[in-house]
């Protein structure tokens, strides 16, 4: 509890225990609404440069050595375009929500709304990254075979590089899964209650 901005509030509502205590709430839930978009924005900013920066650095080999023939190595482009696909998609969801709730100000009722519609954004993006990282696997054992066969990856090298992206992928997948139904789907249950009971 911030007890400073309980004060804080307690004075400027003539210590009216009701009036301050739904103040501190909307004060609150106006806080942690800016920060999980200010974190979603950073979130973005960065693997827009990570991916960015990937897809420089193959782009110009491919271009100047020639070094992918398409026909043959298709699935490494695969590899990719389906991360920006992923991080396109949660950008859209994104927007989508910051369009219907531009403003994280407003009464009790209005904040759980932008509360919920932020949980909802966040479980479709959970699930978006999900369907990625089922998939992801699957255009990896294509693409490595690809470059097998044309001669670039040795078969133990190969190998190494499953078990990298395996492992790398399994651990993201269980951290996923964990914040899904451990973190956004209570959050998103207990929202909708208590969005339904001040309702009615």
């Amino acid at each position: 509890m911030n007890t400073e901005a309980f004060e804080r509030l307690w004075r400027t509502h003539d210590n009216d225990l009701n009036a301050t205590a739904t103040a501190y709430l909307l004060e609150d839930m106006m806080t942690t609404l800016k920060q999980r978009r200010a974190r979603q924005n950073r979130f973005f900013l960065f693997m827009t440069a990570i991916l960015g920066t990937i897809t420089f650095v193959a782009g110009y080999d491919m271009i100047k050595n020639d070094s992918l023939d398409p026909a043959r190595e298709w699935a490494p482009l695969l590899m990719l375009a389906a991360p920006w696909i992923a991080l396109l998609l949660m950008r859209r969801r994104f927007n989508r929500h910051l369009n219907a709730f531009p403003h994280t100000e407003g009464s009790l009722p209005d904040s759980l709304r932008v509360m919920a519609d932020e949980n909802r954004a966040a479980r479709t993006q959970a699930l978006i990254l999900l369907v990625i990282m089922v998939i992801f696997p699957v255009i990896t054992g294509f693409a490595l075979w690809q470059l097998m066969l044309v001669g670039k990856m040795e078969w133990v090298h190969v190998q190494q590089a499953a078990l990298l992206f395996g492992g790398a992928l399994g651990a993201s997948a269980l951290w996923q899964v964990i914040r899904y139904v451990r973190i956004l789907k209570p959050e998103g249950l207990r929202l909708k209650a208590l969005l339904q009971d001040y309702q009615n």
